[in-house]
């Protein structure tokens, strides 16, 4: 019994570890007044991922401010290259900590916590599962054209910016 209480606990850890999304998403309070672009992760058909900030997006390219653990560098992405995309335009709200306190509090039940406990569980997952996704689209929800409402520049990368390949 031991055993299955630590798996479910390093279970529930990792879980709540492996949610982190780039600081500079704006809360949702403020999402109508955010300057940077939203993250986005785009699955190549022939190469590597690519994920960062969505600078500019048309129909035949996304330019990307991309993530790399060296340095970050401006990444343009053919529209026929893309294979899946996936847009967080907001920090999600986080549940991940009612998945320990709610079946403590049915702790409390006597007998029926048999019962409640592994229903609080599955309720507090759910819950904490679709709030993860709720700021998010992806190639089924959204077209390419309209991804441009989520770029750091909506109308295109101005011809003052030069896109180089260092910070």
């Amino acid at each position: 019994m031991k055993t299955k209480l630590y798996s479910a606990l390093t279970f529930i850890l990792f879980a709540i570890s492996g949610c982190s999304v780039p600081n500079y998403l704006p809360k949702t309070k403020a999402i109508d007044v955010n300057q940077y672009g939203s993250y986005i992760k785009i699955t190549r058909i022939e190469k590597s991922k690519v994920k960062g900030e969505l600078l500019a997006a048309d129909t035949s390219f996304l330019i990307v401010f991309a993530d790399s653990s060296q340095y970050e560098i401006v990444k343009i992405v053919p529209v026929s290259n893309v294979k899946r995309f996936t847009l967080r335009y907001a920090q999600p709200k986080k549940y991940w900590w009612t998945m320990g306190v709610f079946p403590a509090i049915c702790a409390s039940h006597g007998w029926w916590a048999i019962l409640s406990i592994p229903l609080n569980l599955i309720i507090t997952a759910a819950v904490s599962i679709s709030a993860e996704n709720a700021f998010t689209y992806s190639q089924d929800d959204i077209t390419y054209d309209q991804l441009r409402m989520f770029a750091r520049f909506p109308g295109g990368i101005p011809s003052n910016i030069i896109l180089s390949g260092k910070k």
